[in-house]
């Protein structure tokens, strides 16, 4: 019994240390995350955000042997609701990605940088990059890819 105490005193404790929130960042509501849409595929009549890509895929060509290379996916908000990324997943280690974590405004811009390290990876690659926001559908796939030669 006693460790059943201990545990939800814990499990108290953690959950008030989530809760905090830092003076610097936006404060999100929590509508922003939900979409029904992905449940029921009903669109009829909801607003929501729409990114729009420049570009969905990015060829870097050839390149040497550990060479780290970098692409800005940038896009813009062209829906009429906020948009939240919520997560950028990219398929493997070799392949880093940074997004926004603040809101974009509907006709705001923004971009998803992505790194690329070659070290140890010699010949093609093609690499799927996951965004998941408040959009519908959830997921769009940004690719990367390119041909690695040794010295």
């Amino acid at each position: 019994m006693r460790e059943l105490i201990l545990f939800f005193v814990a499990f108290y404790l953690l959950g008030l240390g989530c809760n905090q929130t830092s003076g610097n960042r936006e404060e999100i509501n929590g509508n922003l995350v939900q979409n029904p849409a992905t449940l029921t595929g009903d669109t009829t009549g909801k607003k929501f955000p729409v990114m729009s890509f420049e570009t969905m895929e990015h060829d870097f060509g050839k390149m040497i042997e550990g060479d780290k290379v970098i692409y800005n996916f940038q896009f813009t908000n062209n829906g009429k609701a906020p948009l939240l990324i919520s997560n950028v997943k990219a398929s493997c280690g070799c392949t880093t990605p940074e997004w926004p974590k603040n809101i974009i405004q509907p006709g705001e811009s923004s971009s998803i940088k992505v790194q690329y390290d070659s070290k140890g990876r010699p010949g093609e690659f093609s690499k799927g990059v996951v965004v998941t926001a408040n959009t519908y559908p959830n997921n769009t796939t940004l690719k990367i890819l390119g041909v690695v030669f040794k010295e």
